[in-house]
């Protein structure tokens, strides 16, 4: 599973009554600008995390954390802190310890998408998460139903996804719709190769 990009931090903007109109929506802009390269910060923890050292996702595991300790609120960290603790299960050794991470994981990234349920960003880290969790531990079917909901933000120019988070998204959504006959599957795997033809995931859906 791979995942995403970023934007550049912007200055705050102070605002007073006497700001205009204009000036506010400057501050919104900044604020946005502020919240965006926590996505990337994530995106580069959790990558730490794909590669399966039990250590580092140890200590990415507990930077997750300090980050929704900070800010309660912080439903992107807690989907991607749930999404850490499914590769802690997928790597771990001992069989309580795989059990325990997984039923840790998924309420985490339950509990992100109950908190954020139109951010795509989160529904996008339970989509994926969810798909490469084996199916025993049924959790296809929610990824399948994420997918569905994504693919429709993946077609908006106005969407906050990037081109390459958009492309991770169909690229999955293909191999989940696939796996599951689901008549989207060559949708999702045509879209996800004209996004970008010469990408990895674009090549990867020739």
């Amino acid at each position: 599973m791979k995942v995403l990009p970023a934007l550049l931090l912007s200055a705050l903007c102070i605002v007073t009554p006497a700001c205009s109109e204009e000036g506010q929506a400057k501050t919104v802009v900044h604020k946005e600008a502020k919240a965006a390269p926590l996505h990337q910060q994530y995106r580069q923890w959790h990558d730490v995390c794909l590669q399966g050292d039990m250590d580092e996702i140890e200590k990415k595991i507990a930077q997750f954390e300090a980050q929704i300790t900070a800010n309660p609120k912080d439903d992107l960290a807690r989907a991607y802190l749930g999404s850490a603790y499914a590769l802690k299960a997928k790597h771990a050794v001992f069989p309580l310890t795989k059990l325990n991470s997984l039923k840790k994981g998924k309420e985490l990234m339950e509990a992100a998408v109950t908190g954020s349920p139109d951010n795509p960003r989160v529904r996008m880290v339970r989509a994926i998460a969810y798909y490469r969790v084996p199916k025993r531990f049924d959790t296809r079917p929610t990824s399948i139903s994420d997918f569905e909901k994504l693919l429709g933000e993946t077609a908006k120019k106005n969407s906050v996804l990037q081109k390459n988070e958009k492309q991770a998204i169909l690229y999955y959504a293909w191999k989940a719709f696939t796996e599951e006959n689901h008549k989207d599957a060559s949708k999702a795997k045509s879209l996800c190769h004209k996004l970008d033809p010469d990408s990895e995931y674009g090549k990867l859906t020739k």
